[in-house]
């Protein structure tokens, strides 16, 4: 017998409320934007920064192309997590992402999406939906079909997009 999954939500948050909750998710996605412009620039695929959080608490950071192996910033904090202090936090915890998590590499390496998945991440925010120039990436969908909620914070869009302005133009 198989057993339903909720879908996960999906929220858009276009304005500075001045919420606690709008204010945090600026916060760490700001932490976020300082994590991608670590990303060396290249010209086949974005710089990405991400951080997994549990509370206030930063368990790991991430950016692309950080750790060997054509890694994306969601899988280097994932990965990192895994030997951190804060290890056992890591389900149920918040990713945070620059760019909206990849659910198809072309280098046939795993998806982020599938990297979260698999972590028991509950909810995942995000900057910005990625950009057609490579793939038309439907993370979010294969979020929501596990059953993890995201949140699209579109009122630092532009901040995360310009570390790949490169691309952009």
């Amino acid at each position: 017998m198989s057993s339903i999954v909720p879908l996960g939500t999906y929220r858009v948050i276009d304005s500075d409320d001045g919420s606690a909750e709008v204010e945090a998710h600026m916060e760490f996605i700001e932490l976020a934007i300082q994590q991608a412009n670590l990303a060396r620039p290249i010209d086949t695929a974005f710089s990405v920064g991400s951080l997994l959080v549990h509370g206030r608490q930063i368990i790991a950071t991430g950016f692309s192309r950080e750790l060997p192996g054509n890694t994306h910033a969601a899988q280097c904090a994932i990965q990192k997590s895994k030997s951190a202090t804060l290890s056992h936090f890591v389900q149920g915890s918040v990713l945070y992402s620059t760019m909206e998590p990849c659910s198809s590499r072309l280098s046939k390496n795993t998806a982020c999406s599938a990297h979260i998945i698999s972590a028991g991440i509950r909810e995942v925010i995000i900057g910005v939906k990625e950009p057609l120039t490579f793939s038309e990436c439907k993370g979010v969908a294969q979020l929501r079909e596990a059953g993890i909620n995201v949140v699209h914070l579109k009122v630092l869009e532009e901040e995360c997009l310009k570390p790949n302005v490169h691309l952009l133009l």
